[in-house]
């Protein structure tokens, strides 16, 4: 099994080719990371014959859907079927009209563009849900063409994938969210499920993703890695994080748990659910830290439910000098041999290895050798 985590600056892309010529990739970075990074890569794996099994969109965030729609303006492979929820999935009555989707348009949709990377066209057609339409991907077939949401668990091949969140809860506040937001700008008198608008619900919440993100929070910089890990946590609030599709991977003996930017809670109270209280702390090959190792959507609660020695932090470190220590304090005093892999050489990565945080703890930060992001065989 290999983990390959591209450069996505602030995001994610991650490709997993969880059996021999099968793959699945988790989000999309931005623009540029389609371009330079994942476009060779599926180029040389459609050469090959073969194909995405499995796209999977967690959430709506600049940071993760923006290469995946210049994926699918492209469609340089072919998909076998795509996991996303888009805002038909979370109302509960759907209904719409040419003359609302017009209006929609004109009210609430901008000009999205991707830091450092080429714009994202606003225009109706364009749009991850129309563009899935548009190419006839098989579409949350999983989920019967509803949410993909915990409890969820099926087959994928010969791989079996249990979905961690979002959960009923989660997508409820999402709605919440996208309603308020319609009162707020004037659209809606009050709050009602009579229609949905994927273009607006998915520009709408990408511009205004950094207003609901938690707020850096300053941490005691010290050697002294137990105290660390007392820093109090503050769990992340974020409406749109909390909808992030996370799931755990089981495949020829292996155990992969792939947090997305999902909420912690959900995350232990599903796991808890599918592997049964009693058989805490579970096991796991390797764990992709949620949220870039933001410490507001890994806790200390949830650290205590996960054995693993291998460790993955998607980010450049960029906006929320992610990864946040505490996090990192958690992992590293777990046990011995602890790896952490990260998709960029970061400032944290150097500062870890001085010789005093190794003085009473055994782990290994590893970091890319080139530029093309870093591969995990597992």
């Amino acid at each position: 099994m290999r983990i390959i985590i591209l450069p996505a600056l602030n995001g994610d892309c991650i490709l997993v080719e969880f059996q021999t010529s099968h793959y699945i990739l988790i989000d999309g970075g931005y623009v540029d990371t389609y371009e330079n990074y994942l476009l060779p890569t599926l180029k040389e794996i459609e050469a090959q014959g073969c194909k995405l099994d499995v796209v999977v969109v967690t959430h709506i965030d600049s940071d993760h859907i923006s290469g995946i729609i210049r994926l699918l303006e492209d469609m340089p492979i072919g998909i076998g079927e795509i996991w996303y929820n888009g805002y038909r999935h979370i109302q509960s009555v759907a209904v719409t009209t040419e003359e609302k989707e017009t209006f929609a348009h004109r009210n609430i949709c901008k000009e999205s563009q991707s830091e450092e990377c080429k714009p994202i066209s606003a225009k109706q057609g364009c749009t991850l849900s129309a563009l899935i339409a548009r190419n006839g991907i098989p579409w949350n077939t999983q989920g019967k063409g509803n949410a993909i949401m915990a409890p969820m668990s099926f087959t994928l091949g010969d791989a079996i994938i249990h979905v961690l969140s979002p959960n009923n809860e989660d997508i409820g506040a999402l709605e919440s969210f996208w309603k308020k937001r319609l009162i707020k700008d004037g659209l809606l008198k009050k709050a009602h499920s009579e229609e949905y608008w994927d273009d607006a619900y998915e520009f709408s919440l990408s511009k205004d993703m950094p207003g609901f993100h938690f707020h850096e929070k300053k941490v005691s910089k010290s050697y002294d890695l137990l105290k660390l890990c007392k820093e109090v946590y503050e769990p992340d609030g974020s409406a749109s994080n909390g909808s992030s599709i996370s799931f755990v991977l089981e495949t020829k003996g292996k155990r992969l748990l792939f947090l997305g930017d999902s909420h912690a809670e959900t995350v232990a109270a599903s796991l808890r659910a599918l592997y049964g209280e009693e058989k805490a702390p579970y096991i796991f090959d390797a764990v992709k830290l949620s949220h870039h190792g933001s410490y507001n959507n890994n806790s200390p609660e949830l650290f205590k439910l996960i054995v693993s020695d291998k460790w993955l932090v998607s980010t450049n470190g960029d906006k929320y000098n992610h990864p946040d220590m505490p996090a990192l304090a958690h992992i590293i005093t777990k046990g011995k041999g602890m790896k952490i892999y990260f998709n960029y050489d970061l400032p944290i990565c150097k500062e870890l290895s001085d010789g005093l945080y190794h003085k009473d703890f055994d782990f290994e930060i590893i970091t890319p050798e080139g530029e093309s992001g870093i591969q995990i065989e597992i």
